[in-house]
C-alpha cells in the first residue's frame, strides 16, 4: 500500500503535519532536556572494580572510555588514581587523588600488561619513576617502591 497526500483532504493533511511537527519538536526538547540534567549529575565513580597495591599505596581505575567519560579526562590510558594511602610511598612522593599515572618506569601499561604487574614485579627498595597526568600536564614522580614488609 503506498501512501499519497492527494487521497487525504487538505485539512486532514494539516493535522498530520502539526502532529508530526509536534512529535518532532517535543522529542528535540526531551533530547535537550535529558543531556542537561545528565550533565548535571555528579559521578562518583563508575561501576569498574578498583585495584589496590601496598607498592605505592594507592587505588586506582584503569582508564577506559567510561573512566574518561564519567571523570572528564584528557587522557585515553593509564591508571587514575582514586585514593592515597596516607603515609605511603606515593604519599611521601606527591602523587595526588585525581593524578593519571601514564607509566611506571617507562613503561606504559595497558589491559595486557596492567599496572599492577608491573609493581608486584618491581623488587622492594628500587626507586621508581611515574609519568603523570595532573592538570593538564604532564610530570615526573619519583618514589621508593614497598611492599609494605618494611616501614
Amino acid at each position: 500500500m503506498v501512501f499519497s497526500f492527494r487521497k487525504i483532504s487538505p485539512i486532514k493533511t494539516r493535522v498530520l503535519l502539526l502532529f508530526l511537527s509536534t512529535v518532532i519538536v517535543i522529542g528535540a526538547f526531551l533530547t535537550f532536556f535529558i543531556q542537561q540534567r545528565t550533565g548535571d549529575l555528579e559521578f562518583s565513580e563508575p561501576a569498574i572494580a578498583k585495584r589496590s597495591s601496598a607498592g605505592l599505596g594507592i587505588i586506582y581505575l584503569p582508564i577506559s572510555r567510561p573512566v574518561v567519560v564519567s571523570y572528564g579526562l584528557a587522557v585515553d590510558s593509564g591508571a587514575l588514581v582514586t585514593r592515597i594511602v596516607e603515609g605511603s610511598p606515593s604519599d611521601l612522593a606527591g602523587l595526588k587523588e585525581g593524578d593519571v599515572i601514564l607509566s611506571f618506569n617507562g613503561m606504559t601499561f595497558d589491559e595486557d600488561s596492567p599496572l599492577l604487574g608491573m609493581m608486584l614485579s618491581c623488587p622492594d627498595g628500587e626507586r621508581v619513576l611515574l609519568e603523570v597526568w595532573r592538570a593538564n600536564k604532564k610530570m615526573f614522580i619519583e618514589l621508593i617502591h614497598s611492599t609494605g614488609g618494611d616501614k
